[in-house]
C-alpha cells in the first residue's frame, strides 16, 4: 500500500549534474593530453645493438614476431600515463646509448599497452600482476626474470644495475 505520508517524503533528487558540451570537450583534451605515448629515438641515433620495437603491442598475435628472436626480448608492460612513460623514456634512453648500457649481448624490448584487452592477455600469460609498469625477461621463449620499478623513485642508475643482471 502506497501511504500519503511516504509520498511526501519521496522528493525530487535536487542534485543535478549538469551537461555541458564545452566541459565534455575538455574532458576529451586533458585526457589526450595525459594519455601521450613516447617512441625510442630514431635508430640513427642508436650507438648499441639493441633493438627497441617502435609500436606498442595492443594484441597478443603482435606479439609472436618477436619471440622467436635469439636475443633476450624485454617485454615492457606499461600504461600511456606521465609517470610511467618516464620510466619508459628513460629505459629507451638507458637501452640507445652505449655509455650507459652495461652489458656486451643486445636485447629486443617490446613496450605491451597494459590497459588494452591484448595487454592484460599477455599480462595473464606472463604473470605480471597489477605492478606496472614492470619487465619481464624472457630468454628462448621463457620468462627469466621480472623488474618492477618504484616509478616515484626511480633513477636511471636503477635501471642499469638491474640490467647488468639481465
Amino acid at each position: 500500500m502506497f501511504s500519503r505520508q511516504l509520498a511526501r517524503s519521496i522528493q525530487r533528487n535536487k542534485h543535478v549534474r549538469q551537461f555541458s558540451l564545452t566541459n565534455w570537450f575538455k574532458s576529451w583534451k586533458d585526457a589526450a593530453q595525459s594519455q601521450r605515448l613516447v617512441y625510442p629515438p630514431p635508430a640513427s641515433e642508436f650507438t648499441t645493438q639493441n633493438r627497441i620495437i617502435d609500436t606498442y603491442v595492443t594484441a597478443k598475435l603482435e606479439l609472436y614476431p618477436y619471440l622467436s628472436v635469439k636475443p633476450t626480448l624485454l617485454l615492457n608492460f606499461t600504461y600511456a600515463t606521465q609517470e610511467n612513460n618516464k620510466f619508459t623514456k628513460a629505459l629507451f634512453d638507458v637501452l640507445s646509448d652505449k655509455g650507459k648500457y652495461p652489458n656486451k649481448e643486445p636485447v629486443y624490448l617490446v613496450n605491451i599497452l597494459a590497459d588494452t584487452d591484448g595487454g592484460r592477455e599477455l599480462m595473464l600469460d606472463y604473470v605480471v600482476g597489477s605492478k606496472i609498469p614492470s619487465i619481464v625477461v624472457l630468454q628462448h621463449q621463457l620468462p627469466t626474470g621480472k623488474y618492477i620499478p618504484d616509478v616515484k623513485n626511480f633513477t636511471e642508475q636503477d635501471i642499469i644495475e638491474w640490467l647488468k643482471t639481465v
